[in-house]
């Protein structure tokens, strides 16, 4: 079949269109078994192609001239018009040709595409592209794999496509000029636009790669002809200058230079002589000499790119010198050699010019009527001029007149010739004449250096800044010399050491660059360097440093301050001779004056109001401050109390206490006043042992002041001690209250902080305590007499939040048998054993006791008293309250002080207080009677929520206590509907909300209430309830949420005091709209623990009975230790510390649980009476789920105080993020007890209300919300 011929073949093929395979009826499965039975037959299917009968997977279809690649099979075009060729393609067996199958076909091909398939290829290609069917990829790909022979050219030309990278534009490259082999021939894309050959991937040659690889191949053998060398054919070399010429105005500046550099060097210019470097070649207008190589051949090439390239347009400077002005025939001399420049200077080349100006070309005249042959550069020359002749300077010889106008002189400036010599020329010769004493030439120079300053520059403002000889003559000194920087026009700096320039020349200073003083930092550095002797020096220094007090900066003062420059005689005389004792100090630590009483101990010093303004700028002061005092103290202690003596010493002492609120600011100086023996303190010492007496007292002994640390210093804080330890102490003084703060504040201790008592008191016990009447006597007295004594006392004297009411509260008098003290002092063997008739006793943090005996001091309770009320107490104080005390109320009434007006303050308060007790009851009755009334109205209805206007809601209850919850009971709820609120919906989560009935019927003023912070109070009614919309709070993220809850936990911590006291309060929580905030208050005392768990008793209980609180604890243990399981199974559920968890007894509050300073209590009362029972028959499952949740609302007041929207989202997110360990551990069964419970103990007669036994609960499965995160979590 494949022997065929193609004719045969589509005969054959059009033939089998019968095999279309059309749609059959009635059954069309007909056509599909015909077409599946046709392909099962045909293993080997051909098809008729351009290349005969070839395997079907071979053919392709195309509708392109496609001749470049004809190995490749294509469907001959009468065959696509046939329904088998259709149902091919359709069936995707036949596809069209794709780049892989040329690029395929050109790899596997061994012959080379001709010149016109290669031509065919590149617009089959760019007719592609225009249609966005290939990519740059594939066109790369396919011409990659093409290579292409031209056999007409000798010898065969081969182009691999892959090394094609250019193309040539004809309008800009005649496209017979040789180009690289990178470079496509222009025969093959004549037919393509320039945008087809971007698209192809080639890009335009450029002429500088042309050219450099001209230059390159013309040097290398086999690569270019003779005819294409560059350097050697002059037509060729004039057909690429053309081209370029041509190009030259669209070729980059880069460019430009690249080409000058690749052809300057390079013979590419033809000439006369043949062919030369461009440097060496003259346009045809330069015809000063015959022979010389001029270019031709080169039409229409522009003379601008011929002059980029360095083509001449005048005579080369050195043809110059070698043929005109050298040898022994001189035709030309130096003035026609300018007369010749200037008439061609604009053509002259940069690099001539330059060489011109740095050869010797022309002579200067002749110096002191001797000729020279000697020739300089033009720069170092002068214009022909008298003023420049008496300067001594070289001046340029010149026939003639030299007129400044003339080309040649405009030419000779361009040169470099001066017309005057600079400034530093000028100097030089000046400072010449004047080191010579040529006197007539240095006044000459500086006369024409006044004259021309302005006009040559030389009053420049820098030139007094540039470095020169010294120049100037200065006055007083015949033939010294001074530089402008040096030498100065102000008089008063000589005093310094400065120069000053001559009086004549002042007018001129400015145009010499002097300045009238100098800078003021090489006055500082004369002033330190060199500072004054004598009064006389200082006054006259210092006062001109005054008149520049204003350039003297903060830096400069820095180093002034701490410079030693002020004179001071030893002896404090004056220094108005040479040759004393003198020293310098810093003006810092000078004074100015004569001092008075001070200058015996500080450095005064006076010279003259003006230079006063300048040390006081330095630092100086009028007068010592307080701080320098205190510095002196620490410096000088003894010699200071030596000059001044011990009462001037001490009043100084007191001056600086009074200003310590700015000396403590100087952390140094208050660092040297702790360390310095400079404070002044007595101690008291016997007859025979004092040298030195003062202050005598033959009873008590001799005071002796002495220095000393303040670590050496007490302050007497409480004369008692300090009268039985004055003989081995040093006291600080005690005259000023002030001087005693400041003592203080450098570390000085209080004596009382030094001694340690130790009270040995007989009759505290209960069964040997003495007829207490007297001390109730006294307590009463105290009570009254304080309100009386601290009535119109100073606030700043008492100690913070102790007053008459504190001291009602917390100060108890007891009498007792005898009371004996032993004193001592710590670090030593000093001890004092005295007997007291009354002394002090810290019961706890508040409370005191005041112990007497029988026949007690009243000065000695006086004493006691004042230590207690005020901060630092006085002998007169306690002298004060001793009389208060001692005295009968007429007494004080006649003695000034209003007593009736003071106690019947006293009486409308507790007056005011009880109506206020008074009305707090009846509000509670009237409440009491509301519920009570609503609750038998709610009973006979049947139903408390079948009447629509009744809401549940009304009834009173506490921030803290569950919604839902109802006098202490739980109602069933239907287990269908969602929970009503935040805490019903926990209930039904935690199996609380479970039908069963409480334990006991607990009376109506004992429900439920939650405490936080300070204690529990009496509730307010609560408010109706808001819908749900008006309680949302700020949104909480999870994290947040998350990072709150962890907290609450925490930062819980033991409760360490052994009293629990709050007071009530109540307030709105303005979140919440209309509910209100209520803190019982609450009483309660450390009694006991139970299973690690510390136990606290209502005061109330154990008022007035010793034996009650050990018969609650004995009474009471079973059923604590039950509670303290439930306690340590909810500790366990929120990881929280057992220490955190306490338990408090009260008999009628209604507070089940409170927080106190994040530690959390809980009432036993509460337990024993709704879940004691249950606890005892194993069953803790409702217990620790009840307690659990208690746990969790007062965890989460250790965040939120008030019962807001963030109390319930951290409540909320407690108890969802615990609910397994809940549900878990309540579920678990205790493990069966080893030994029988503990003997039940006879109930203690307790001031308590006695639960009623509980009734049989009810078992309901709550039903959770389908919409709750935790569905079937707490399952029973």
């Amino acid at each position: 079949m494949a022997l065929l011929s193609t004719q045969t073949g589509i005969h054959l093929t059009q033939n089998s269109a019968a095999f279309d395979w059309s749609s059959t009826t009635p059954l069309s499965d007909v056509r599909r078994a015909v077409e599946d039975t046709f392909w099962n037959c045909c293993k080997d299917f051909r098809l008729i192609s351009s290349r005969g009968f070839v395997p079907l997977e071979n053919v392709r279809v195309s509708s392109d001239d496609l001749s470049f690649v004809e190995e490749l099979p294509i469907v001959p075009e009468p065959l696509l018009r046939f329904g088998l060729i259709g149902t091919l393609r359709a069936g995707g067996v036949l596809g069209d040709v794709q780049t892989e199958d040329i690029v395929t076909i050109l790899e596997r091909s061994k012959k080379t595409r001709t010149p016109v398939q290669l031509q065919q290829l590149l617009m089959y290609l760019a007719k592609k592209a225009r249609a966005n069917t290939v990519n740059e990829g594939e066109i790369r790909s396919v011409l990659n794999a093409t290579v292409a022979s031209d056999e007409e050219v000798e010898p065969t030309q081969i182009i691999a496509m892959n090394e094609i990278k250019e193309y040539i534009n004809p309008d800009k490259l005649p496209p017979e000029m040789p180009v690289p082999p990178s470079t496509i021939p222009f025969i093959y894309t004549k037919t393509l636009s320039k945008n087809d050959t971007h698209a192809l991937g080639f890009r335009e040659l450029d002429p500088l790669k042309w050219l450099q690889w001209l230059v390159e191949s013309s040097r290398a053998t086999g690569q270019l002809t003779s005819e294409q060398n560059i350097e050697t054919n002059p037509a060729f070399a004039s057909k690429v200058l053309k081209v370029l010429s041509k190009n030259w105005s669209g070729i980059s500046q880069e460019s430009k230079t690249r080409i000058v550099e690749l052809l300057e060097d390079r013979t590419i210019i033809p000439t006369k002589q043949g062919m030369k470097k461009p440097s060496e070649t003259y346009f045809s207008s330069v015809k000063l000499f015959a022979d010389l190589p001029v270019i031709v051949s080169l039409p229409n090439v522009k003379e601008e790119f011929l002059t980029t390239l360095g083509v001449r347009k005048t005579l080369e400077i050195g043809v110059v010198f070698d043929r005109l002005m050298t040898g022994s025939a001189q035709l030309w001399s130096h003035v026609d050699l300018i007369k010749y420049l200037a008439s061609v200077w604009d053509d002259v080349p940069t690099r001539d010019r330059e060489r011109l100006k740095i050869t010797p070309v022309c002579p200067a005249e002749p110096m002191e009527g001797k000729p020279s042959q000697q020739r300089y550069r033009i720069s170092d020359l002068y214009e022909p001029n008298d003023s420049l002749r008496r300067l001594g300077l070289p001046i340029l010889q010149w026939p003639g007149d030299y007129s400044i106008r003339s080309k040649e002189a405009k030419l000779l400036s361009t040169l470099g010739l001066r017309d005057a010599p600079n400034y530093i020329d000028l100097v030089n010769i000046i400072s010449t004449a004047g080191q010579s004493t040529n006197s007539s030439l240095q006044e000459f120079s500086l006369r024409y250096f006044i004259e021309n300053s302005q006009s040559k520059g030389y009053n420049n403002a820098r030139i007094a800044n540039v470095r020169t000889p010294p120049f100037l003559p200065v006055q007083g000194s015949e033939g010294k010399l001074s530089t402008p920087a040096d030498c100065f026009t102000n008089e008063r700096v000589a005093v310094l050491g400065f120069d000053l320039l001559r009086s004549d020349l002042h007018t001129y200073a400015v145009l010499f660059g002097v300045q009238t003083d100098p800078p003021v930092d090489r006055c500082i550095q004369r002033l330190t360097k060199k500072p004054p002797k004598t009064k006389r020096q200082a006054r006259e220094m210092f006062g001109y440093m005054t008149s520049r007090i204003g350039a003297i900066t903060n830096q400069h003062i820095d180093v002034l301050g701490s410079a030693s420059i002020v004179p001071i005689n030893d002896l404090k005389e004056a220094v108005d001779k040479e040759g004393g004792r003198v020293r310098h100090l810093p003006p810092r630590m000078c004074f100015l004056g004569d001092g008075g009483e001070l200058a015996s101990m500080f450095d005064f010093v006076d010279f003259g109001p003006e230079a006063e303004l300048f040390l006081l700028r330095c630092g100086s002061k009028q007068e010592p401050t307080i701080s320098d005092i205190a510095l002196l103290l620490t410096q000088q202690p003894a010699k200071s109390l030596h000059v001044w003596g011990q009462d001037s010493y001490l009043e100084v002492l007191i001056k600086v206490a009074n200003a310590w609120s700015s000396i403590k600011t100087n952390k140094s100086l208050v660092e040297r006043m702790q360390q310095a023996p400079f404070l002044l303190a007595t101690k008291v010492e016997s007859l025979d042992e004092a040298s030195v007496l003062e202050d005598n007292d033959e009873r008590s002994g001799l005071k002796k002041w002495h220095l000393a640390k303040a670590s050496e210093v007490v302050i007497v804080d409480e004369i008692g001690n300090y009268n039985l330890f004055k003989t081995h102490v040093l006291a600080a003084p005690q005259q000023d209250e002030t001087l005693e703060r400041m003592y203080e504040q450098l570390g000085v201790p209080g004596l009382s902080s030094l001694v340690e008592e130790r009270q040995k008191i007989v009759g505290l016990e209960p069964g040997n305590r003495p007829d207490q009447r007297t001390a109730l006597k006294l307590q009463s007295i105290i009570r009254e007499r304080a309100r009386l004594f601290l009535y119109d006392y100073p606030k700043e004297s008492l100690h913070p939040n102790r007053d008459s009411k504190w001291l009602e509260k917390n100060l108890t008098v007891q009498t007792v048998r005898s009371i004996v003290i032993k004193t001592s002092l710590k670090g030593t063997d000093i001890k004092c054993v005295q007997e007291k008739t009354a002394t002090l006793r810290q019961e706890s943090n508040r409370t005191w006791t005041i112990c007497i005996t029988e026949k007690y001091n009243m000065a000695q309770v006086s004493r006691l008293l004042a230590r207690l009320l005020l901060v630092r107490p006085k002998p007169r104080d306690s002298m004060v309250l001793t009389e208060f005390l001692r005295s009968e109320l007429s007494g004080l009434q006649e003695a000034g002080i209003n007593v009736e007006r003071i106690l019947r303050q006293k009486e409308k308060e507790a007056r005011v207080a009880q109506e206020m007790h008074k009305s707090q009851l009846e509000q509670e009755q009237r409440a009491r009677d509301e519920r009570e009334a609503l609750q038998r109205q709610m009973e006979a209805q049947g139903d408390r929520n079948t009447d629509p206007d009744i809401d549940v809601d009304v009834q009173d209850s506490m921030p803290g206590d569950f919604p839902g919850a109802r006098d202490g009971k739980e109602h069933e709820a239907d287990n269908t509907q969602e929970p009503a609120s935040l805490f019903d919906g926990f209930k039904k989560m935690l199996g609380l909300d479970s039908g069963r009935k409480p334990q006991s019927a607990m009376p109506d003023d004992e429900r439920l209430v939650y405490d936080h912070d300070d204690g529990p109070q009496a509730p307010p009614k609560k408010p109706r309830q808001l819908p749900d919309d008006d309680l949302q709070g700020p949104a909480m993220t999870a994290q947040q949420l998350y990072d709150l809850t962890q907290q609450a936990v925490q930062s819980t911590r033991p409760h360490i005091s052994s009293v629990v006291k709050s007071e009530p309060a109540m307030h709105k929580v303005e979140e919440m709209h209309t509910t209100c905030d209520a803190k019982p208050g609450m009483n309660v005392v450390y009694t006991g623990e139970a299973s690690k768990l510390r136990v606290f008793l209502d005061q109330e209980v154990i008022q007035g009975s010793d034996a009650t609180a050990e018969n609650f604890m004995a009474s009471n243990q079973e059923g604590l230790e039950y509670f303290a399981s439930v306690l340590h199974d909810c500790a366990a559920i929120y990881k929280l510390p057992q220490d955190s968890m306490h338990i408090f007894y009260d008999h009628e509050s209604r507070t089940k649980a409170f927080n106190k300073s994040n530690s959390i209590f809980f009432n036993y009362r509460m337990f024993e009476s709704d879940h004691l029972a249950m606890v005892k028959r194993g069953d803790k499952d409702l217990p620790v789920r009840v307690w659990a949740t208690t746990t969790a609302h007062e965890l989460a007041h250790n965040i939120e105080g008030d019962h807001n929207v963030r109390f319930q989202n951290v409540f909320q997110g407690l108890i969802e993020s615990h609910i397994p360990n809940i549900a878990d551990i309540a579920r678990a069964k205790p493990p069966p007890s080893t030994q029988p419970p503990p003997k039940q103990q006879p109930q203690a007669a307790l001031p308590q209300k006695q639960p009623v036994p509980p009734a049989p609960p009810r078992q309901i499965a709550p039903k959770p919300s389908p919409t709750s995160a935790f569905k079937g979590a707490f399952k029973r």
